[in-house]
């Protein structure tokens, strides 16, 4: 069995317990808002014996979703390090869903719960071994896409990593060392940018508002990893700025 991760959005679920997960099977990453200091010390108890498998995150900044784009960056950081691992999001946020139904499509086990109880059925079920297919007399599990080998021609040595990799836009002002996807987000800044300029109402003075209004904005719509990347970029190039749920503009 896997990497089992848990992540905790502790704006959303307040926990007062771990239920009956157990130290060692499970490593666990608590995300707590800006203005959250301070843990009830049932959970803090419970959360001692787990030591180092236990990870404090505290973003900086208010605004909607600021919890679950710091939660999805980790996700795709730790997938895209080819381990073996699942993830469960303690959350009651349905705004996962997309992403979680994007990332099984991609290979990638992730869930959502909404307490922790739920998590606790998650991390002690046994998983379900996967029935094997013959190809060229070699056993595969059935999940794995039947791969096409060319007659009398010998697959090559090298063995493709495990999982997909999921590239999100690094966070900080440093260069990002995936410049592709840096140049198709600075692309659909540009033209995000265009649109607003060419408003003839009024620009949306709520980040919901414009997550949406961007989202609508491209065909087929923006992903969750790809709309953050076209908010932050607007901000790092002070076209917008963010205050708590409030927009303003600096368009030029």
């Amino acid at each position: 069995m896997g990497i089992q991760y848990l992540f905790l959005d502790f704006e959303n679920v307040q926990p007062a317990s771990l239920g009956s997960l157990k130290p060692g099977h499970c490593r666990i990453k608590v995300f707590l808002g800006q203005n959250q200091s301070k843990l009830p010390l049932e959970l803090s108890r419970a959360l001692q014996p787990f030591g180092q498998d236990v990870e404090f995150i505290q973003i900086s900044g208010n605004g909607p979703n600021a919890v679950d784009f710091h939660i999805a960056f980790y996700i795709g950081k730790l997938s895209g390090s080819g381990a073996d691992a699942s993830y469960t999001i303690v959350s009651k946020d349905t705004g996962f869903d997309p992403l979680i139904r994007h990332l099984k499509a991609s290979g990638i086990a992730c869930r959502r719960v909404a307490a922790i109880d739920g998590a606790t059925k998650a991390a002690s079920a046994k998983p379900t071994p996967a029935k094997s297919v013959q190809v060229n007399g070699s056993a595969l599990p059935a999940s794995q896409p039947k791969p096409v080998v060319p007659k009398k021609v010998a697959a090559p040595k090298s063995k493709p990593a495990k999982g997909v990799v999921i590239t999100f836009l690094p966070e900080g002002n440093g260069p990002s060392s995936h410049p592709k996807p840096v140049a198709a987000s600075t692309a659909r800044v540009t033209e995000v940018v265009k649109r607003l300029k060419g408003l003839k109402a009024a620009k949306p003075a709520r980040l919901k508002t414009l997550q949406s209004s961007v989202r609508s904005w491209f065909k087929p719509a923006l992903s969750t990893e790809e709309l953050a990347a076209v908010i932050q970029g607007l901000a790092q190039a002070r076209k917008i700025k963010i205050d708590g749920a409030k927009v303003t503009y600096s368009l030029g």
